[in-house]
């Protein structure tokens, strides 16, 4: 977990941020226990008939995600047009992947005609049926979703009304093919519904996208992780966000199973890594300077596969802390931990991707190209070449670095949507962490606090963690008290140090 813990003493309650880095790994030999339905759903409207290609790549990409599908799945294959049909199978309701049944709706999903309106909200709904119907208790319920057009024939709060409904039901990717559909649209349902929203910027990519986001679908065998957050007396929960692989806003997801505890649920895993950045506020009132104290504790909680508890398929690792360490020295308190940045650095390349993007559609096009340039170079800076790429063809590229565009004089809507679907992307990539300006670069060492005295500091880092004589927390080597109790902890040299309490002593924290 990487987290900014210096912060400025005096200054009051001010925020804490910190990054936390969730990787799972080895749950390839669970997919035997996993449960798993999906639904495909392709746009079959008329408009996808032109090009012919469109149509003809749909096809193709809706036999090749069902080719892939793990024996066993249920799943289903809808046609959308101003309404949804279930094509496969023809009972209507769902059917269970094996060689015959794969075979058999790969050569209807050969045989589907464009013809018809767009009416996305009705698709999704039929998909939600379909997932939530009786006998299907699946724990891992995903769809893949292919449009090339907006939501026109639904009435104007139709979508937003099914997506309430179907959140935390099913999750769903959703691609866009053409240039007449809308990325704000498809945002708005890969948020709602925990995927992941994308262009497919040639239909000769689709067949390959829609196998990769099917096998990616089909590695995922643990139903849920649940993070749990818990804070101590004083502090109080401001955000907890998903950042890798897209920026998705949990907190009022989180479930409060406690006074000062939450559980934010994270989906179904696979094999795969993803951050999570969490804010909270950080009260000074009783805590000494130039110390490591505990704000809050992050643990994961696993759930069961399948007839298996998740104690026996699953081992997480012991909670952690989030820290705070109150200095007087402003070089520390000013230093940016470089994942915290990078993330920071992100957002803000989101939000100028996106004022540009709604600065062209209104026509405002010296602010367009004024907010891209910023994008481009906060790309720059944080080594996203996807989305530089695709930025490029929005304006001329004069100097990366610092930012200087020029807009070109020919933009395609499809040029606009996929740089607009895009801007709550992110990358893993270190290398390059953007910080606020006027931080402390990641690599460059500070001093050690000034309330600490050198000596005594070069000391206390090499001391192993401590734990305490009283509730047995183990705290770090540089900790003089224990957050939790308040004991005096056993030092190297020196009396013990006076007790600090703070208003409310932490209860016994519950095992993860």
């Amino acid at each position: 977990m990487g987290q900014n813990k210096y912060l400025a003493a005096g200054s009051g309650t001010v925020p804490a941020h910190a990054v936390l880095t969730v990787e799972a790994h080895g749950l390839a030999g669970l997919t035997t226990h996993a449960s798993s339905a999906e639904v495909v759903v392709i746009d079959c409207s008329g408009s996808m008939s032109w090009p012919s290609t469109k149509i003809s790549a749909a096809r193709k990409a809706a036999a090749a995600a069902i080719g892939v599908l793990r024996d066993g799945t249920r799943f289903a294959l809808v046609e959308g047009t101003d309404k949804a049909r279930v094509v496969y199978p023809a009972a209507g309701r769902m059917a269970v992947a094996g060689p015959d049944t794969r075979a058999d709706a790969a050569r209807t999903a050969h045989t589907l005609v464009a013809a018809g309106g767009t009416a996305i909200a009705s698709w999704l709904a039929c998909a939600r049926d379909l997932l939530t119907a009786d006998g299907q208790d699946h724990p891992i319920r995903h769809a893949l979703l292919l449009t090339d057009g907006r939501n026109e024939h639904d009435r104007p709060d139709e979508l937003e009304r099914v997506l309430a409904d179907c959140a935390g039901k099913f999750t769903c990717d959703a691609r866009g093919i053409g240039d007449q559909w809308a990325a704000t649209e498809l945002r708005q349902i890969a948020g709602r519904l925990h995927g992941i929203a994308d262009a497919v910027e040639h239909d000769s990519d689709l067949e390959a996208e829609f196998r990769r986001m099917m096998r990616k679908a089909m590695d995922k065998s643990l139903p849920g992780i649940r993070i749990r957050v818990r804070l101590r007396v004083g502090s109080e929960l401001a955000f907890f966000k998903q950042v890798f692989p897209t920026e998705l806003d949990l907190t009022q997801e989180g479930l409060r199973t406690g006074e000062r505890t939450w559980e934010f649920p994270t989906g179904a895993w696979g094999d795969e890594s993803r951050d999570y950045h969490l804010c909270v506020s950080a009260d000074p009132t009783g805590d000494p300077l130039g110390e490591d104290m505990q704000l809050a504790s992050l643990a994961l909680v696993a759930e069961g596969a399948g007839d298996h508890p998740a104690e026996t398929v699953i081992s997480v690792p012991r909670p952690v802390p989030l820290l705070v360490h109150w200095t007087d020295d402003p070089v520390l308190s000013t230093r940016i931990d470089p994942r915290v940045a990078r993330y920071s650095g992100y957002a803000d390349l989101g939000r100028a991707v996106n004022a540009g993007c709604e600065a062209f559609e209104a026509g405002r096009l010296a602010a367009a190209e004024e907010e891209w340039g910023r994008a481009v170079r906060l790309a720059h800076d944080l080594g996203d070449e996807k989305m530089l790429r695709r930025l490029r063809r929005l304006v001329e590229v004069l100097d990366a670095g610092e930012g200087r565009v020029r807009l070109r004089d020919e933009i395609t809507a499809g040029d606009l949507n996929s740089a607009w679907v895009v801007s709550n992307h992110s990358t893993q990539t270190r290398r390059s962490a953007v910080a606020p300006k006027g931080a402390r670069p990641p690599h460059e060492p500070g001093p050690p606090p000034a309330a600490v005295p050198a000596q005594q500091q070069r000391g206390r880092q090499k001391r192993a963690d401590v734990e305490c004589p009283v509730c047995h927390r183990v705290s770090p080597g540089t900790a003089r008290i224990c957050t939790r109790c308040g004991t005096a902890l056993p030092t190297a040299n020196g009396p013990a140090p006076e007790r600090h309490d703070r208003p409310e002593q932490e209860p016994p924290e519950p095992a993860a």
